[in-house]
């Protein structure tokens, strides 16, 4: 069995080392992030930062995770989907690729065109049909805009960039909803550690990382989400997000400790 669970992340070629959008130097790993919380998978992102980053040297670390996606290098995104669907023929445990920020004003995939992306698609399954592209789009989007792109992806990683206690008790069941009903594909939902959309230098609020989890974990039951994505690894290890990670691995231990699931 797979718990559906999942950390976004990179691994460290040298700890402590520096890490993307952490601002200081880090002791953990993806694959020591992962293996803290209980999580079967990781998503990849060395490669999102180089292409030459998808090798063995640095994946060795994750080759133990049942499953991995891969992020795709931005600017590169046909070439880099071609390298993992390579890549996946001696690394069976490569489910995908991911393409991070997905038409994001101001970002490097804002204007893409669906012929574009096509492309990509095509290319991360000429070596390995049975690979999936995953794009990630947050909750602030239009998210009618992927309408002419549905032939060309195959999971949605869905985040919200500031959370809000309304969003969470109001809005955000009827989110997922659309967004099955508009796709009708897998979402994965992301959970952020670190106060990015409110451009701090601190945690989650621990009162938003509590509702937020218990809110995606009602829809884990309901079988309305396929995972969720906890982002990320970098922060773990620090001092002053070390409440939340005891809190979410307490949560977790309970939530997969006591759900019994059958074939």
């Amino acid at each position: 069995m797979n718990n559906n669970l999942w950390v976004w992340g990179y691994v460290l070629d040298k700890v402590p080392g520096p890490m993307m959008f952490v601002d200081h130097e880090t002791h953990c790993s993806l694959e020591t992030g992962a293996a803290y919380l209980g999580a079967d998978n990781v998503v990849f992102m060395d490669s999102t930062t180089n292409l030459a980053n998808l090798n063995d040297d640095l994946f060795q670390y994750v080759s133990g995770c049942k499953q991995v996606v891969c992020g795709l290098e931005h600017g590169r995104y046909a070439e880099s989907a071609a390298a993992v669907s390579e890549f996946s023929l001696t690394h069976p445990n490569v489910l995908g690729a991911i393409v991070d920020d997905f038409r994001c004003i101001g970002g490097p995939s804002d204007d893409m065109q669906p012929s574009e992306l096509r492309e990509v698609y095509q290319a991360l399954k000429s070596k390995n049909p049975a690979l999936q592209l995953y794009l990630v789009r947050y909750s602030h989007q239009d998210q009618r805009e992927l309408v002419p792109f549905l032939d060309y992806f195959d999971v949605i990683n869905y985040w919200v960039w500031a959370s809000s206690d309304h969003y969470w008790r109001s809005q955000y069941q009827e989110d997922v909803r659309y967004l099955r009903k508009l796709y009708g594909k897998p979402l994965l939902q992301g959970v952020f550690m670190h106060n990015y959309g409110e451009h701090t230098d601190a945690p989650i609020p621990m009162d938003m990382l509590e509702l937020q989890v218990e809110k995606i974990a009602e829809q884990l039951l309901l079988q309305r989400l396929s995972g969720w994505v906890i982002l990320q690894n970098g922060w773990f290890c620090h001092r002053s997000h070390r409440p939340q990670m005891q809190w979410l691995k307490a949560y977790l231990d309970w939530f997969y400790g006591t759900l019994t699931v059958r074939k």
